[in-house]
C-alpha cells in the first residue's frame, strides 16, 4: 500500500472506495481523503481476517472498537531518532533533524486531520514505549510475551 498509494489512478481509487458500503461518500472527496477511506477499508478487512501488525495509517483509530486489538505507539527523543534514521535509513546525520521534524509534523497533521486527535498522545493508545530507553527488540519481546499470555489465558477459558 505504502509503495503504491501515490500511483493509484483516481478512477481505480474511487472504484475501491465506492465498494466500501460503511463509508458515506460521494465523488467530491479529495485524493487524500479517498486514499484514507481506501486504506481504512483495507485495514478493517485485514484485521477481520487474521492476526496482523499494522504500522501507522491511523490504524489505532480505525480499529479502536475492535476486540482483541492492541494499539502501540513508539517514540524517542531527537538524538535517538537521528541515530536510528542514520543507521536504518541511511539519512545523513546533518539532514536528519530537519527530515525527522518534517516527517513528524506531517504524521501529526495527517493524524489530526483524520481522527481529530493528537498524534502520540498516550491516551489514544493502549501502550506506549520510549525506544530511546527500551530498544525496539526488547519492545517486540514485551509485546510478544503479552500477547502469548493473552492467548494462553483465552485458551484456558
Amino acid at each position: 500500500m505504502s509503495q503504491n498509494e501515490q500511483k493509484l489512478p483516481s478512477s481505480l481509487l474511487y472504484q475501491m472506495i465506492l465498494q466500501d458500503y460503511e463509508a458515506p461518500l460521494d465523488k467530491s472527496l479529495s485524493y487524500d481523503d479517498a486514499l484514507f477511506v481506501t486504506q481504512s477499508r483495507i485495514i478493517r478487512r485485514i484485521a477481520s481476517e487474521k492476526p496482523c501488525v499494522i504500522v501507522g495509517r491511523c490504524a489505532n483509530y480505525i480499529l479502536k472498537n475492535r476486540p482483541n486489538t492492541i494499539s502501540i505507539f513508539l517514540y524517542a527523543d531527537m538524538p535517538h531518532k537521528i541515530s536510528r534514521a542514520v543507521a536504518e535509513y541511511g539519512i545523513p546525520a546533518a539532514k536528519a533533524p530537519d527530515i525527522i521534524a518534517s516527517t513528524d509534523k506531517s504524521r501529526s497533521d495527517h493524524y489530526f486531520h483524520y481522527t481529530g486527535l493528537q498524534w502520540g498522545d498516550s491516551r489514544n493508545y493502549h501502550i506506549t514505549f520510549d525506544t530511546g530507553i527500551i530498544p525496539i527488540a526488547q519492545v517486540t519481546e514485551i509485546i510478544r510475551n503479552l500477547l502469548q499470555k493473552e492467548i494462553n489465558e483465552s485458551n484456558q477459558s
